[in-house]
């Protein structure tokens, strides 16, 4: 994969350019992200300070269908913990959703 100029552009990231990996990894978090039902599910975990059952979650989220919700559960691996039959954002997942709320995408402009 060929690496965008704009990502190599030293003015757009300091001294510091992103390596073909990190631009992956980043096409690869995107396109986690890049998901509604994901966005409600990280949302609802975030609210959460304690880990929740699945039959809470799935109560408390949009989403009928529960082979759908297994679908994007299974997308949010490393992003979304499962322990003992509940669910809670990892470590990796906290940041992301502070990451999200920090850039306002969801603000009307």
């Amino acid at each position: 994969m060929a690496i965008p100029t704009w990502l190599s552009d030293s003015e757009a990231f300091g001294s510091r350019s992103l390596s073909a990996a990190e631009v992956d990894d980043v096409s690869e978090t995107l396109d986690v992200l890049a998901s509604p039902p994901r966005l409600e599910i990280l949302a609802v975990l975030h609210r959460r300070s304690d880990p929740i059952r699945y039959a809470d979650l799935r109560a408390e989220l949009s989403i009928d269908d529960k082979g759908r919700l297994n679908y994007h559960l299974r997308q949010l691996d490393g992003i979304v913990a499962r322990d003992e039959g509940r669910y809670a954002l990892t470590g990796r997942g906290e940041e992301l959703v502070e990451a999200v709320a920090a850039a306002d995408v969801w603000r009307s402009r």
